[in-house]
């Protein structure tokens, strides 16, 4: 599992050395007039660029992601969607393509929504039809049920890049289903020890204070917390993914 984090902002330059990618929220390209920002704009080139759904309570537009895409030069960029909405998100995605300049580089990646796992898995087919990558599986639907299935009726390959919007459950850094895997969260910056607390959800959101200072102490644990998640993953994804994303660009 490739980690990426949700870093408060004015200490970019301090942690995405620990990141295997940067997950980068498109919003904060459009209106770069916050803490950090010139360094955000920066080191955040070729990011996977979310569509700041959960950031902004709903997606940005085609054409917004598109400006933002202009700046960050992503490696992808994550279609607009709807929770448990799976036709409005497949046909953002097909706005999305588009739209996309004909020299732009980055690929379009997918979030897999639906009511039911029905209308996931033929979410997920779809997107696997249209080539997205990565395909995306959010927090606040139940994957700890998709992906098990999705498995089972062998709909997941080892050359699809897959990513977890958030982190559920320090279980999920454990799994190894076919594919190539990341996940972006905010969890190691919320100041307590992931290891030590009965669930790591509930801990309260980082989405309000993303550009609030760092006390040395929750510093320190950000440290311990990343160095804990990385013991629990495998870390061949990232040659994986490095060699896939090559051959996309040959």
């Amino acid at each position: 599992m490739l980690l990426s984090f949700e870093i408060p902002t004015k200490y970019i330059e301090e942690f995405t050395p620990l990141e295997d990618l940067r997950f980068g929220l498109a919003h904060l390209f459009l209106k770069p007039d916050f803490p950090g920002a010139e360094e955000y704009m920066k080191l955040y080139q070729g990011c996977l660029l979310d569509n700041s759904m959960y950031e902004l309570g709903a997606p940005l537009s085609t054409d917004a992601l598109l400006k933002a895409a202009a700046d960050a030069m992503p490696l992808a960029v994550i279609a607009p969607d709807w929770m448990d909405e799976e036709e409005k998100t497949l046909l953002a995605v097909d706005e999305l393509t588009l739209a996309r300049p004909k020299t732009a580089r980055w690929t379009i990646g997918g979030v897999v929504q639906g009511k039911d796992y029905t209308e996931r898995k033929r979410c997920f087919t779809e997107m696997t039809h249209r080539r997205l990558r990565p395909i995306c599986f959010p927090f606040r639907s139940p994957r700890e049920e998709t992906i098990p299935k999705l498995f089972r009726d062998n709909r997941l390959v080892e050359q699809q890049w897959y990513h977890l919007l958030g982190l559920r459950d320090l279980r999920e850094l454990t799994w190894n289903p076919p594919g190539i895997w990341s996940v972006d969260t905010s969890k190691p910056f919320k100041g307590y020890k992931m290891n030590e607390v009965p669930s790591i959800r509930g801990q309260g959101q980082i989405t309000h204070r993303l550009h609030e200072e760092l006390s040395l102490t929750n510093r320190r644990l950000a440290c311990w917390n990343i160095a804990f998640m990385r013991s629990l993953t495998k870390d061949h994804e990232k040659t994986q993914l490095t060699s896939l994303l090559r051959r996309k660009h040959e």
